[in-house]
């Protein structure tokens, strides 16, 4: 089965436009969806489409939100291997990802030109927006845009019509969304009626057994919007979906980090660490040590980078320890530490998209280090490092294997929860030292920094760590569902799912379901709360965003949505505000801060701005790490760009 995989993997690139790359098509007409149980009638084109929808969903009085995803089988798509995916792990949840986007298709296709971009948020509570976002619990109508998949302009039956929100959703809260009929087709012409909703319409009785038991639910729907202004007879399709709870998709991450720090012992007193090299600059006089030190191990197949490799669990299914592991850490020590009269901070640093440890001693880590003489340590995001990338292959070509990344990403987070332990003990004893064997750290000040994918991931490791209270994020963001396609990054991973599910439409809802896992470990796991309601065990928190305007690798509007989210400002003087963020002067607790490398326009819809260097405008700003010390030293973020100056890089601003 394995030779299987790794074919399909090798195979992908050939076969982007094949069409036996990959069908989960059912060919269905009205009146066999309407009885074929497993796809929802609402759809215009798509089994499962409008996804998701509570139609997946029952009443569990035992779960936080009341509700209990119940996905039949078949429904999901199929991969080349007509293996389709398994609903049984998604059934555990108690409501869907409130950040992935909602989604339907129309085998007409769609006419794009009235749909409301992110350019434009407020026009998307007005009538003239053709979709329809509803909080069902207070009535409002919630900000949103909406957007084609244009990767696949030409597969119009099977295009995707995302509903993106402005800001992750509320947990636990039913949504209704809407099409209205000022949605035309491709050509023009009005948008088809599915069978489904026309039978809810007319009360005609269908043969579909989930559609029949939740009429009443649909008609709490109809009702919702048409006290919002949105008439029943204005209405191409709606349908409602419940967001799940805070509470179950935190649970893994907190029993884990508590059993992490339990095997630790009190300031990593359990843990060991070992050098394997080490090398001292002629230059700088700067010490780098690369090594392996010992985490609290929840992974099986000894937490080798393995085929089939799971979360340890117990009888209540939640992670736990068994025994310890050796993970990599590099560090960076400036030859200023050595010899400072008072002990220096240390910056855990976070590595980007499925690196490695050793991007701790890269140029512009090195560079922090030297000018805010602190020591700089990092280790591996287990489940997105360089070693795990087979995996992730894997996982793109069959979602039934997505435990394969997903699980180690609780060990990866761990990783740096257990690494500030160790720095806190065994390596401030006898690592982080003079010549005279004395500590030159200084434990109550360790801070967090992160690039990219370890800004993304980042917010969640200081969210969940107990002793990082300051964390800098540079050019990343929140949301994967939003991210991915946006990104240079994506379109080689990209071929080897569409290698494997070979419509558009069944791409989009993977990614849709990759989020539901993500939603476990990335930051939409925790910016609804922070800064301001830390997790429990966790002291207050603040956070310093960067973001490079027009970044062909991680977008802006993730940054945004990150930022929009965790309702923090924009600092001014800006190059520009995004909506929902305000403008304001420092010096601020929290912010986002926007350097701009003049790599021009960002492109409308799911596409990448063209290849450029803006993924490494701040990094490489001494503005910027200049304002990174500050912050760390002060806990305050001010202007570093100069008097009245935005953080414009094409003039001498970021210098």
């Amino acid at each position: 089965m394995r030779g299987t995989w790794l074919r399909h993997i090798l195979l992908s690139t050939l076969c982007i436009a094949a069409i036996g790359c990959g069908d989960d098509d059912n060919g269905e007409g009205e009146d066999t969806l309407l009885s074929q149980q497993e796809c929802n009638p609402l759809g215009g084109n798509g089994c499962i489409t409008p996804w998701p929808s509570n139609l997946y969903a029952s009443e569990d009085p035992s779960s936080n939100t009341g509700m209990r995803l119940d996905i039949p089988e078949g429904a999901l798509p199929t991969n080349l291997d007509r293996i389709a995916i398994d609903p049984a792990p998604l059934n555990a949840l108690d409501g869907f990802s409130a950040a992935a986007p909602m989604i339907v298709a129309f085998e007409t296709g769609v006419d794009d030109s009235n749909l409301v971009p992110n350019s434009r948020f407020p026009d998307s509570l007005e009538d003239i927006s053709p979709t329809v976002l509803l909080d069902m619990e207070t009535g409002e109508r919630v900000l949103h845009f909406a957007e084609l998949d244009i990767r696949s302009p030409d597969i119009t039956d099977k295009q995707a019509l995302y509903i993106r929100s402005a800001k992750r959703l509320k947990p636990g809260t039913r949504y209704a969304a809407a099409v209205r009929k000022s949605l035309k087709a491709k050509d023009g012409s009005e948008l088809p009626i599915s069978a489904g909703f026309a039978a809810l319409l007319s009360g005609k009785t269908t043969k579909h057994e989930a559609l029949e038991a939740r009429r009443d639910d649909y008609a709490e729907v109809l009702e919702a919007l048409a006290t919002a202004g949105v008439p029943t007879d204005d209405l191409v399709v709606a349908w409602d979906f419940t967001t799940a709870s805070d509470e179950a998709l935190r649970e893994d991450l907190i029993v884990s980090r508590d059993r992490t720090l339990e095997a630790a012992g009190v300031d990593g007193a359990n843990l060991t660490f070992e050098i394997t090299d080490e090398d001292i600059s002629k230059d700088s006089g700067m010490r780098r040590v690369d090594g392996t030190f010992t985490v609290p191990l929840m992974l099986s197949k000894g937490g080798d980078f393995a085929f089939g490799i799971e979360a340890l669990r117990d009888a209540d299914g939640l992670p736990k320890v068994e025994g310890m592991h050796d993970v990599p850490f590099t560090a960076v020590i400036p030859e200023c530490a050595l010899t400072a009269t008072d002990p220096v901070p240390v910056i855990i640093y976070g590595h980007g998209l499925l690196g490695e440890s050793n991007q701790a001693a890269s140029g512009s880590q090195r560079a922090l280090a030297e000018q805010m003489c602190a020591v700089v340590v990092g280790t591996i995001m287990r489940g997105m490092s360089t070693r795990d990338i087979p995996n992730v292959l894997l996982v793109l070509n069959d979602f039934n294997l997505a435990d394969q990344i997903f699980d180690p990403m609780l060990q990866g987070i761990n990783n740096h929860i257990a690494l500030v332990q160790a720095v806190r003990g065994p390596m401030a004893a006898s690592l982080f030292v003079n010549g005279e064997g004395a500590s030159i750290v200084d434990t109550s000040k360790i801070h967090y920094y992160g690039l990219s994918q370890g800004h993304i991931f980042g917010a969640t490791i200081a969210a969940y760590d107990p002793h990082i209270q300051r964390a800098a994020l540079g050019v990343g963001g929140a949301n994967y569902s939003l991210m991915l396609e946006r990104s240079l990054d994506w379109p080689t991973y990209r071929n080897v799912v569409i290698g494997a599910y070979k419509d558009p439409l069944s791409v989009s809802i993977l990614i849709n379901l990759l989020q539901i896992r993500w939603d476990q470990t990335e930051p939409t796991n925790v910016i609804s709360d922070l800064p301001g309601n830390p997790i429990p065990g966790t002291p207050d928190k603040q956070f310093l965003l960067h973001m490079s305007r027009a970044d062909s690798e991680v977008p802006n509007v993730s940054t945004e949505y990150q930022a929009r989210t965790m309702g923090i400002p924009v600092l001014s003087p800006a190059i520009h505000a995004p909506f929902g963020v305000p403008e304001m002067p420092g010096p601020l607790s929290s912010a986002l801060v926007i350097f701009d490398g003049g790599f021009g326009d960002i492109p409308e819809g799911n596409v990448p701005p063209p290849e450029n260097l803006g993924h490494y405008v701040t990094r490489n700003s001494q503005a910027a790490i200049e304002q990174i010390q500050i912050f760390f030293e002060t806990g305050e973020i001010v202007h570093t760009c100069g008097d009245d100056q935005v953080c414009d890089c094409t003039t001498a601003a970021c210098d």
